[in-house]
């Protein structure tokens, strides 16, 4: 039995418009291009994100220089013949070597006594993009026990 069809293109009964013409019902309702969007819409909330994470992790890694740095400086006023401004000297440099770029001020003291010497850094971060969040302020301190002179 051999069926051929002559027309695929068949008109409806009541509006007698062809199946496969668009209707104006379907050109309202059109989607395309919707998912550029919604991409565009996720992309840009996933970059704020990672904006947000990385600016909380430099700060995270400023404030453990800022405490590695009290610790040395408390370790170099300690030792025997050390004074206040070593200890402030070598708390300086670790922090203009390791966390200059994000600090927005940091003031050192040291206090070199008998027994235990003493490092105080109160500091000042900024964000990385200001935008996008506070700065924040800490104080670090660090002590150590002083060597006697001999």
């Amino acid at each position: 039995m051999l069926f051929k069809m002559i027309n695929r293109n068949y008109r409806c009964y009541t509006t007698g418009r062809r199946s496969r013409e668009r209707s104006s019902a379907r050109w309202l309702g059109d989607e395309s291009g919707a998912a550029v969007i919604e991409t565009l819409m996720a992309m840009g909330m996933a970059l704020i994100t990672a904006a947000f994470l990385m600016n909380g992790l430099l700060m995270l890694y400023t404030r453990s220089v800022i405490q590695y740095a009290a610790d040395s400086g408390a370790r170099a006023g300690a030792l025997s013949g050390g004074t206040g401004p070593i200890c402030e000297e070598a708390a300086e440099q670790i922090i203009s070597g390791l966390a200059s770029l994000y600090q927005d001020s940091t003031e050192v003291n040291c206090d070199r006594r008998e027994a235990l010497t003493t490092a105080v850094i109160a500091a000042r971060l900024r964000p990385v993009f200001p935008s996008l969040g506070p700065s924040w302020s800490f104080m670090m301190q660090a002590t150590s026990v002083t060597e006697p002179v001999p």
